[in-house]
């Protein structure tokens, strides 16, 4: 019996049906809307780039066939709603017609590759005809059509401002130099369970990216879990076999060419130069970008009509869609510019409102949607005329805000400075649907995930939220400071705190803090301790920089868990130092580890030591003290800086973890120490692979001695390394009955 057909009646359309992995038939580049019968068709266009002719067919059928509206979404394609199912494959061919194609626009298939447009770099047109033939490779072939779920590519320049290559299936990132070279990420993916993709490869050349993708989506299609949609996608695969197996798989599958690297390790550059604010940008060939901002990503087929002959008389051959939802204009002379712009601002689409209160980010939300909570469309015209009336300058006014139907984040609102997220659940004891509130999401130079600070506001909760937002920014910053920059300068939960102190939700609730005060007793330690366990372990960090602020010492002896607490230490208090005691018997990788984190990932570590030299030390103590008094000698490397440190100090953070097992295994997240002093442990109850998998979500790697099995990293002689099946602090004093240094665990003063 043949699959029950959805979207389409029961007729010989076999040029538009797809037999889908779970069986069902399709028509392509369709979903049901809300309204029975009624249905949205997305159209497929390439790194977004949109000829004029096409421009102008899209807009008259957006009349022809559906509402009379464009709605440009995230993957740069253009959706149109409304489509009743009388006209389904009569749009779908005229659609064809242009040249462009609804095949691979929906479904479980490789989806439409998009280029960033953030950049005024020239080699955007290279990197344009590796999308394209990719394209023509790809798309519409039966094999890349039935597969796990859908798979999706991107491509960015190397000075691309915000590059989404994290949170793809696979990202390919352009390297500096004349030959075409892209890094390459893989198993990115948001949605409700969020993933940044991993660091594959470094330096694949252009004509290898073909097989290279061939590749990843055999691994996909082989590995990814059919019987469960919900893990279905190639970053459940990264979970589940670990990058180093994944990429194992992807070379039996595609041989490299010379010069690849295969286990290359992450590292941060320089961000980009930032555009200037008037949405005027200029290309390395001289001429200029110029940009249309449209709120959500929405504009009537009239309008696209209308920006479309402006760009042919401004000597314009195209127009490029963005992943934030806008167009722009390319190739622009310069003395054609004026003219444009104020053409396009007498259209309603001033190039001055880029990158601020009309360039709100929104997918099409419950009122077409039927996976939404919320609405979002109309809601975020609403939300960008209150964000223009907010009495605040207009430099403050420029932040990054997304608005999502639900938890699913088509409009990527984990990725921005302010998101809201269409959710359901309870708040304030009432069972009702809102908008979670996500702040401090980033890209440029660096990609991270926004956190959560309150859920399920109403409509007017998430105004008030944004203006608040708004005037806050302003009253924090310096002078024209970026977001971001003013987040790195004073924290991020500083300013939500301002923020909240702003800001009565009506309907919404603000995440709570602990009530947990600070501890002297015994007694009182044990039950604080246990008031926090299970916490989340920033949250833990953040109570002890409320409870104790600078009376607070964190140390750090750069291992996994250590590096992940000063990466939080750096989001909740950017001012608070986090201590390496060096003994002198550090690895040199310890060292430039130290500075990797310090200068590219701005972690904010300082070194200390005894101020004993080598020389001096083994003329006082002898030589390798070491192998004849261990003891002793952590005593005089660790412990004596150690309490030199402490001194005037109420609390002290460290990295133990339960599972590191020995004297840590029944560690609190709280202890009192034999002086007094409280020391907090966020990660006492946590598993190494967590810490793995956050370090990897921020993109920091692990200690340049990891992949040669070092696990556990301490001093040069009393350090080595481990089997895959060996205990995590098996490589440290190895033969002895010696497993701590003598800075944790009881000790009199």
């Amino acid at each position: 019996m043949e699959p029950e057909v959805r979207h389409i009646p029961k007729t010989d359309l076999s040029r538009h049906r797809v037999l889908r992995s779970d069986g069902e038939v399709t028509i392509d580049g369709v979903y049901p809307e809300r309204e029975k019968g009624i249905y949205m068709v997305r159209v497929r266009v390439p790194g977004g780039v949109l000829s004029l002719s096409q421009a102008r067919a899209l807009a008259e059928y957006a009349y022809r066939y559906a509402d009379g509206e464009w709605h440009i979404d995230t993957r740069a394609n253009v959706e149109f709603h409304g489509v009743t199912e009388a006209k389904l494959v009569a749009f779908v061919e005229a659609i064809e017609t242009t040249g462009l194609t609804t095949r691979g626009a929906c479904g479980d298939t490789m989806r439409n590759i998009v280029t960033g447009s953030e950049t005024g770099s020239a080699s955007i047109a290279r990197i344009q005809n590796v999308v394209d033939e990719l394209t023509h490779r790809f798309a519409g072939k039966p094999e890349f059509e039935m597969l796990p779920r859908k798979f999706k590519v991107a491509f960015y320049a190397a000075d691309d401002r915000e590059p989404l290559h994290r949170i793809n299936d696979l990202g390919f990132v352009e390297e500096p130099g004349n030959e075409l070279r892209f890094s390459v990420w893989i198993g990115g993916g948001l949605g409700r369970e969020p993933r940044l993709g991993d660091l594959l490869f470094r330096h694949v050349p252009e004509n290898a990216v073909g097989g290279l993708v061939a590749a990843t989506v055999l691994v996909h299609n082989e590995y990814s879990n059919r019987k469960n949609r919900a893990r279905a996608r190639l970053k459940f695969v990264l979970d589940d076999l670990g990058l180093q197996r994944v990429r194992e798989l992807i070379l039996e599958k595609w041989v490299p060419p010379v010069g690849v690297e295969l286990s290359p390790r992450p590292g941060l550059s320089r961000a980009p130069g930032r555009f200037s604010a008037d949405g005027i940008h200029a290309q390395e060939d001289g001429r200029f970008r110029v940009r249309v901002p449209v709120v959500a990503g929405d504009l009537s087929g009239t309008q696209a009509k209308a920006i479309a002959n402006l760009a042919e008389r401004a000597g314009a051959s195209r127009l490029d869609l963005s992943v934030r939802q806008n167009l722009s204009i390319p190739d622009v002379e310069r003395e054609r510019v004026p003219a444009l712009v104020a053409k396009l601002e007498a259209l309603g689409f001033p190039p001055s409102g880029w990158f601020g209160a009309r360039d709100i980010v929104a997918c099409p939300g419950a009122t077409s949607c039927r996976k939404g909570f919320v609405e979002t469309r109309d809601f975020a015209q609403l939300l960008s005329r209150a964000l223009e009336r907010t009495d605040a300058p207009d430099w403050a006014k420029r932040l990054r805000i997304s608005v999502s139907g639900c938890p699913n984040s088509c409009s990527q609102p984990q990725l921005y400075d302010f998101g809201f997220r269409g959710n359901a659940g309870k708040a304030n004891g009432r069972v009702v649907k809102g908008y979670d509130f996500l702040l401090g999401g980033r890209l440029y130079g660096r990609t991270l995930m926004g956190q959560q600070f309150a859920s399920l506001l109403d409509q007017d909760d998430v105004i008030a939220t944004a203006t608040a937002g708004i005037r806050t920014y302003a009253r924090l910053a310096l002078e024209g400071e970026a977001f971001d920059a003013l987040i790195d300068r004073v924290g991020l939960h500083v300013f939500a705190a301002e923020l909240k102190n702003e800001v009565q939700l009506q309907q919404g609730e603000w995440w709570s803090e602990f009530d947990v005060a600070a501890p002297s007793t015994e007694a009182e330690v044990e039950s604080a301790s246990a008031k926090l366990e299970l916490a989340d372990p920033r949250a833990i960090l953040k109570w002890a920089l409320d409870t104790y602020g600078d009376s607070l010492l964190v140390t750090s002896a750069l291992g996994a868990g250590g590096v992940l607490l000063a990466q939080y230490l750096k989001e909740l208090a950017p001012a608070h130092t986090s201590f390496l005691i060096d003994t002198g018997k550090l690895f040199p990788e310890t060292l430039a580890y130290y500075r990797q984190l310090r200068d590219e990932f701005g972690l904010n570590l300082a070194v200390v030591g005894s101020g004993l030299g080598e020389r001096a030390f083994t003329e006082s103590y002898g030589e390798r003290l070491w192998q004849r008094d261990p003891d002793l000698c952590c005593g005089i490397r660790k412990v004596q800086v150690s309490n030199e440190l402490r001194k005037g100090k109420r609390a002290w953070v460290a990295g133990l973890r339960r599972e590191q097992g020995g004297q840590r295994e029944n560690i609190g997240v709280l202890e009192r120490e034999f002086d007094g002093v409280v020391k907090v442990q966020p990660l006492a109850f946590v598993k190494r692979d967590w810490i793995d998998a956050q370090l990897r979500h921020y993109g920091i790697p692990q200690h340049p001695l990891f992949d040669r099995g070092f696990r556990s990293i301490g001093c040069v002689p009393c350090t080595h390394s481990v089997r895959a099946h060996q205990g995590e602090r098996e490589g440290r004093w190895a033969g002895a009955e010696k497993t701590e240094c003598g800075l944790h665990g009881r000790r009199t003063p």
